[in-house]
């Protein structure tokens, strides 16, 4: 090079990617993607009321029968939410129940079993 200055390999490198546009791939890890998240939750089922509310308020007389048909559906799938999770608080109840009922039970059985097997080795006159 002219001057005697001497270009790295690095420096060489970069240089040719920026000039054809290559792009250069780190080696970090990528973030994860972002996690889904449930549809029809609370957030969402207060927000769709919000909306149902300011639909009615800012509805003229005569508003489309469209509007309020999604509304109303609006308002069925917030109804089915609720009711979803109605009955998976149920469920979930009903699993804890039987699992407290099946440890119960599985300790009686391990209680009966040892005692079984004590009077088992006990001599007999």
């Amino acid at each position: 090079m002219p001057g005697g200055v001497l270009a790295t390999s690095g420096e060489v490198g970069k240089a040719s990617e920026e000039a054809w546009g290559v792009l250069t791939v780190s080696n970090k890890i990528a973030p994860a993607a972002p996690k889904r998240r449930a549809r029809g939750g609370k957030a969402s089922r207060a927000r769709r009321l919000e909306n149902f509310r300011q639909h009615k308020a800012a509805a003229p007389a005569a508003a489309p029968a469209i509007k309020w048909e999604q509304l109303a559906h609006g308002l069925l799938r917030q109804q089915r939410a609720t009711l979803r999770d109605g009955a998976r608080a149920a469920w979930v109840r009903m699993r804890a129940a039987r699992a407290k009922i099946g440890a119960a039970v599985r300790s009686a059985w391990r209680c009966r079993s040892l005692l079984a097997r004590h009077l088992e080795s006990l001599p007999t006159a």
